[in-house]
């Protein structure tokens, strides 16, 4: 598989595209539940979780064991195990596309394997 220079100009795009979203959305968790007011507001829904998971009924609710909300977690502590994983299988799944895209807009040489006719052959009677 030829390696061209759209095919690399693509990628780039790709990453800084993936790169850019995801730094993007940290800056997003980080406005929207790195203050107090959303503090305040996870810390009343733990709350409420522990008050239903100690109520009768058909399902019991296990209280949330993190004290920040689970998004400034993943963004904050999590944030280059995400990064990583995005930039590989992004990679993973553009290559592949290339390679399918390559395939299926490549058309390989034709060759005959027909038998070879012979000249004076007489046409064959039909029975």
């Amino acid at each position: 598989m030829k390696f061209r220079i759209l095919d690399l100009l693509l990628f780039v795009t790709m990453l800084a595209a993936v790169i850019g979203g995801l730094v993007f959305a940290r800056r997003q968790a980080i406005a929207v539940y790195g203050d107090q007011a959303a503090q305040s507001q996870w810390d009343a829904w733990r709350t409420d979780a522990k008050k239903l998971s100690e109520g009768p009924g058909p399902v019991i609710r296990r209280t949330p064991k993190s004290v920040r909300p689970p998004a400034l977690v993943l963004m904050q502590d999590y944030f280059p195990v995400c990064l990583a994983l995005s930039v590989l299988l992004s990679s993973v799944l553009f290559a592949t596309t290339l390679a399918f895209f390559r395939g299926a807009l490549s058309s390989a040489p034709f060759v005959d394997r027909s038998l070879p006719e012979e000249k004076n052959q007489k046409p064959s009677s039909p029975r």
